[in-house]
């Protein structure tokens, strides 16, 4: 199924990821959650469409369960925007996802100090964020799940208490301890950075040597970026 899925986002999500994406290392921990669809269960030729106004500009977002169509293009995802002070809307992104199992559910995300506004699109199995980028004019893929190590199938996106986002995989039970990522915005990449909280943090090692010399107990988990430079 992670292959068929590839078609479908890698097709789409090209043109689909920057829907928003300027913001600040300050900027982050400002993000709250606006929409979940759940799975969207459309029937043939149903539709879920929306719109959202931010600061920057206004987005549009319709996926359609096609009727008659090929199951490698049973859905049809569109994006536009529009500038503000403009009246007609461009077409972002346009592509299609197969059918498949599970279905899909979009996760509609705000950071409320600048207005922006990201679209997570899980497919159970495959997960991709993407937001309009104003100062490229371009769709940006700004998280895909399959850059993302764990040993867990299935990829979810949520706001973290401290108001940033975090990417975790869990089993189909959620019996396991579930893999995370800390997802931040960082102004100076123009681009999404992440935590790994995977990584053990030790405090207070017992030391058999003269730890005057050096000490390598680790007080952070390290952060690590992800973008283009």
């Amino acid at each position: 199924m992670r292959k068929h899925l590839f078609g479908l986002v890698l097709t789409l999500l090209v043109a689909v990821s920057a829907l928003l994406g300027t913001v600040t290392a300050e900027a982050a921990g400002n993000f709250v959650q606006v929409a979940d669809t759940g799975v969207l269960e459309l029937k043939s030729n149903q539709k879920w469409e929306k719109e959202y106004r931010t600061k920057m500009g206004d987005v549009k977002i319709r996926f359609r369960n096609l009727a008659n169509s090929k199951e490698n293009k049973r859905y049809h995802l569109i994006i536009w925007w529009r500038d503000p002070g403009t009246k007609e809307y461009t077409r972002v992104a346009d592509g299609y996802s197969p059918k498949n199992t599970f279905g899909y559910a979009f996760k509609v995300f705000r950071d409320n100090k600048t207005g922006r506004v990201y679209f997570a699109m899980d497919a159970h199995g495959r997960l991709v964020l993407y937001g309009y980028d104003t100062f490229a004019k371009k769709l940006e893929m700004y998280v895909d799940s399959i850059n993302y190590w764990s040993p867990l199938p299935l990829p979810s996106m949520l706001v973290r208490p401290d108001g940033d986002l975090e990417l975790r995989f869990d089993d189909v039970k959620r019996a396991a301890e579930p893999t995370r990522y800390r997802l931040f915005w960082d102004a100076g990449r123009n681009w999404f950075g992440y935590q790994d909280l995977n990584v053990p943090v030790y405090h207070d090692v017992p030391t058999t040597y003269d730890n005057t010399v050096y000490d390598t107990s680790v007080h952070e988990a390290p952060t690590i970026y992800e973008g283009v430079d």
